[in-house]
């Protein structure tokens, strides 16, 4: 926990240099860096706020700080017409998805990219953003269906949890759901415990992530949505804290002056 109080400190003091440096006439490449580095740092000091302070509504509020600077660049990006980034970007929405921030969530998914940038990303990640998209948004099953087949097409063993989840969620399955995301929650740690031991891994941007798993707590909410949430069972990567109601209101605090 000392280790992680450090790191807030730290991205305490970059948001603030951060924010002083975005300038709305800087290039796409220099706009799209600075505000997705902008949104691991609040990330940082979200995942802090929980974990040291025990306050959830702290964490809530700066999850949809990241998700709100993010839309601010998607919504610039659109009014430059210039090149959205890639789909694969999805923490920001996945904290707004996590703190329950419904009309932010679906603001940043309906302004996202939908098309595949094979330079700038997996198929699988492109996939897994565009099922996430449209469970997000307001939508009917038989829009749901074809990105959950185009995820499970891809017959990749790494995906299998996450379309067993969305098929679950799409039946109202709560037992097929807490099965599948369990055995995901058991995959993502293998997964962050060999990226951990790896010297390769930022520190900053890895922190968060090997504390809170915002996807999981994502999919949680999704199931608080469909009225098949369990709250009985705990799982590791997505604490109970994390998963009170925000009751705080974002106001729409520390962004960068990006778009309407």
């Amino acid at each position: 926990m000392a280790k992680l109080a450090a790191l807030r400190e730290d991205s305490g003091r970059a948001i603030l240099q951060l924010m002083r440096q975005v300038d709305p006439t800087a290039s796409r490449d220099v706009l799209v860096r600075t505000v997705d580095e902008l949104c691991v740092h609040f990330h940082v000091v979200a995942v802090a706020t929980l974990l040291v302070d025990g306050n959830p509504q702290g964490f809530f509020l700066n999850l949809c700080r990241a998700a709100e600077n993010w839309r601010r660049l998607l919504t610039h990006c659109r009014l430059k017409q210039w090149a959205l980034p890639a789909s694969r970007h999805m923490e920001p929405l996945l904290g707004a998805v996590a703190a329950g921030h419904w009309s932010l969530a679906r603001q940043v998914a309906e302004l996202s990219e939908t098309r595949w940038l094979p330079d700038e990303e997996y198929r699988s990640e492109h996939a897994r953003a565009q099922l996430f998209h449209v469970l997000v948004s307001p939508g009917t099953r038989d829009v749901v269906i074809p990105r959950v087949e185009a995820l499970e097409g891809l017959g990749l063993e790494t995906e299998t949890d996450r379309v067993a989840c969305a098929r679950a969620l799409l039946e109202g399955d709560a037992d097929t759901f807490s099965e599948a995301f369990k055995h995901a929650v058991l995959v993502h740690g293998e997964d962050i415990e060999k990226r951990a031991k790896l010297f390769t891994t930022p520190v900053t941007r890895f922190a968060p992530k090997r504390a809170i798993w915002l996807e999981g707590l994502a999919w949680l909410r999704l199931t608080e949505r469909a009225d098949i949430a369990s709250f009985d069972e705990h799982f590791q990567y997505c604490p109970p804290l994390a998963r009170t109601p925000m009751t705080s209101q974002y106001a729409g605090d520390w962004v960068v002056s990006l778009g309407p």
